[in-house]
């Protein structure tokens, strides 16, 4: 099958997005010739536009109604695509393909939709987020050992897919170009070196390191070595970036989340020597941008959403495994022990050796 025109169904979650870029890239290896469309929610479709196999963006906000929904698949069904891609394991996002009358849908069973798909394909169970010990285990912390629980990097999980249309199932990084970003869009300034700072997570406080730990390595980092720190994220971090750079001093932290729009963030992860993050949407930017990250994991899984599926030298995974981790919980049950191991001095260490 040589495919005229291939559909991509964008999953809907920043980092997700950016997990899925090396097999969009690996079909347009295997199809040069084709021209790739994205189909994504809106807030993410300027990062697709950034992605440089990609030739057309297809914006769609979520809707119940049946009419809207109709009315968008005919649409889509005038792009006379010859293949989709369906990286969500949703029903909907299967359904819209379906009504688009795609000839070629590739995706993964599960969710009663396989039946909406030519190449319906069984997922492995490596690719799950699965807890080591549930929830009444780790509550008391002691009474059994954790289940050998394996993971596989949902890059592969990705690859998978686009294999079924003749694809390379290789790993490689993801790639944006974000030299078409205007200055105007990450209002950094130039006066010193300057690193990122992303003190949230969207999923919830389990993925947080302590604020005050942050605070503490940025200004040892500043102190030495005569950088200006970048708080960055979306509008729900504002705040809590905020308290950081307040904390940290406005001589050597300038806040910027919620205030650059995303192909902004990108180019503003471009310009910075390190970014230091939780387990984060911004963490998989920066890791797509060419910039080294050092990342606190504790409640998820390196091995399944890492910043790369072969890290090397330019990322560090700073992590105190214990039992009861990874439990993939929105909060800690307990005392929060993953994040709390990871002490300041070991942070330092990480981004002195990453910035050098």
């Amino acid at each position: 099958m040589n495919p005229r025109r291939i559909l991509i169904r964008s999953t809907n979650w920043l980092g997700d997005a950016v997990m899925t870029m090396p097999a969009v890239q690996r079909l347009k290896q295997a199809h040069p010739q084709a021209r790739i469309a994205v189909l994504t929610e809106p807030k993410l479709a300027d990062l697709w536009r950034l992605h440089p196999d990609v030739a057309e963006v297809i914006a769609r906000e979520r809707s119940d109604c049946p009419l809207c929904l109709l009315r968008n698949e005919r649409e889509l069904r005038r792009g006379q695509f010859d293949a989709a891609v369906i990286f969500p394991n949703s029903w909907r996002s299967a359904l819209s393909v379906w009504l688009a009358r795609v000839p070629r849908r590739v995706g993964f069973r599960g969710h009663g939709r396989a039946w909406m798909l030519t190449d319906a394909m069984e997922e492995s169970g490596d690719y799950a987020t699965r807890p080591v010990m549930p929830v009444r285990e780790i509550r008391k912390l002691g009474a059994g050992k954790p289940a050998l629980v394996t993971f596989r990097h949902h890059v592969h999980r990705h690859l998978e897919l686009v294999a079924r249309l003749g694809a390379d199932p290789t790993p490689c990084e993801p790639k944006l170009d974000v030299g078409a970003v205007k200055e105007d869009e990450f209002p950094a300034p130039t006066d010193k070196p300057l690193l990122a700072l992303s003190v949230g997570a969207e999923y919830g406080p389990a993925k947080r390191w302590p604020l005050e730990r942050f605070v503490a390595v940025a200004k040892a980092i500043a102190e030495s070595q005569g950088v200006r720190w970048i708080l960055i994220g979306g509008p729900k971090d504002a705040a809590l970036a905020g308290e950081a750079a307040q904390k940290i001093g406005s001589d050597t932290a300038t806040n910027l989340a919620g205030q650059t729009t995303l192909g902004g963030l990108c180019r503003l992860l471009a310009r910075c020597r390190l970014l230091l993050t939780n387990d984060s949407g911004p963490m998989h930017l920066a890791a797509a941008v060419g910039t080294p990250t050092v990342t606190i994991f504790g409640s998820t899984e390196p091995a399944l959403t890492g910043p790369s599926v072969t890290l090397g030298s330019r990322h560090v995974i700073l992590r105190h495994q214990p039992p009861c981790s990874p439990c993939f919980l929105r909060e800690c049950p307990i005392d929060f022990r993953c994040m709390t191991a990871v002490g300041v001095e070991e942070a330092v260490e990480a981004v002195r050796a990453t910035f050098r």
